[in-house]
């Protein structure tokens, strides 16, 4: 049975799972308040504007002791945290103490301020990052999985886990751990913390500028959907009784962005894209090694729970396309 009760406060609010969760709960009707870091987008303000719930956007850094007061003023009984850096190699060179302190302690001082203000229930953004270079291997992944991450966005989801686990033993909230894989879909954008932005998302922008699009054939991987993230997301906000603390989230199984170039070829015919013969010739980056074939992660626990089925995924492709179409301007 759900909880439909309470506020729901979202961390990395302006950041595009932030968005889809917050337009998600306002649809339906719940009262949210989104903390991020910079302003929400002006298109995604205008939508919101038009949905039942009600919003409440908060500007903040999230290593800010203001947050505790923030989530008592508000009444706050359920916390998304997914406020964070996801940093390329590039980024891990240079800012690597911002990373982690952002990533980890501000993972500390959300799940301190959720005990001050007597937040009940609280979901972690993870990553499929956890499970490092295994994710390249010939099975999909459980969650049972050992984690081995390869970089510092990976080591500070692996510390974000055991932290919000030892939360939950010694101060009794409720912490639910979201393994996200890669993900794309409406909102998407370049805040300037986040150094993979989606090859759907870069084919979007390539297609409402009126250039040609030139993909490698490889990198095969099991993006899911942003909207499909956010329904996982709400039922771990709300329901009572989970089986486990830990759920993947991914479609379950590996694709290529050249569905996506397809479908929407399928709206606009005069739309050009080709497989490019290797990644230098491309202008769409995967962010991925091209060398090896990756797995999916495994999605029994969340299809158990009805939150994913791979029988949607050319559906939530479609959907994107049809998105992108009808918001143009949010790719200018």
């Amino acid at each position: 049975m759900a909880d439909a009760e309470g506020v729901v406060a979202v961390t990395g609010g302006s950041g595009f799972i932030g968005l889809s969760l917050t337009e998600l709960l306002l649809a339906r009707g719940r009262s949210v308040v989104s903390h991020a870091l910079d302003d929400l987008p002006a298109q995604a303000l205008a939508a919101f504007a038009r949905l039942p719930g009600r919003l409440t956007v908060v500007r903040g850094d999230i290593r800010d002791p203001h947050l505790r007061q923030c989530l008592g003023d508000h009444h706050v009984g359920q916390l998304f945290h997914g406020a964070v850096i996801t940093a390329a190699r590039e980024r891990e060179k240079t800012s690597s103490r911002e990373i982690l302190d952002v990533n980890v302690l501000g993972t500390v001082n959300a799940l301190d301020a959720c005990v001050h203000a007597g937040v009940a229930r609280v979901v972690l953004a993870s990553s499929s990052a956890v499970y490092g270079d295994a994710i390249f291997g010939d099975q999909n992944l459980g969650e049972d999985h050992v984690l081995e991450p390869v970089n510092l966005y990976g080591i500070g989801k692996v510390a974000v886990e055991g932290i919000g686990r030892r939360y939950e033993a010694l101060h009794g909230l409720r912490v639910v751990l979201a393994r996200i894989t890669a993900a794309y879909g409406p909102w998407e954008r370049d805040t300037g913390l986040r150094d993979t932005l989606s090859p759907l998302w870069q084919i979007a922008r390539s297609w409402v500028a009126g250039m040609a699009v030139a993909v490698v054939a490889g990198g095969q991987r099991d993006w899911v959907h942003s909207a499909r993230v956010a329904q996982a997301l709400a039922a771990m906000l709300d329901q009572h009784h989970l089986a486990h603390r830990i759920y993947n989230l991914s479609p379950g199984r590996v694709w290529h962005p050249l569905a996506f170039c397809q479908a929407l070829q399928a709206r606009d015919p005069g739309f050009t894209w080709s497989v490019a013969a290797s990644q230098a010739q491309s202008n769409i980056q995967l962010h991925d090694n091209l060398s090896r074939e990756r797995s999916a992660l495994a999605v029994a626990r969340a299809r158990q729970e009805g939150w994913c089925d791979s029988s949607t995924l050319s559906a939530d492709i479609d959907q994107y396309a049809t998105w992108v179409a009808v918001h143009k301007d949010w790719f200018r």
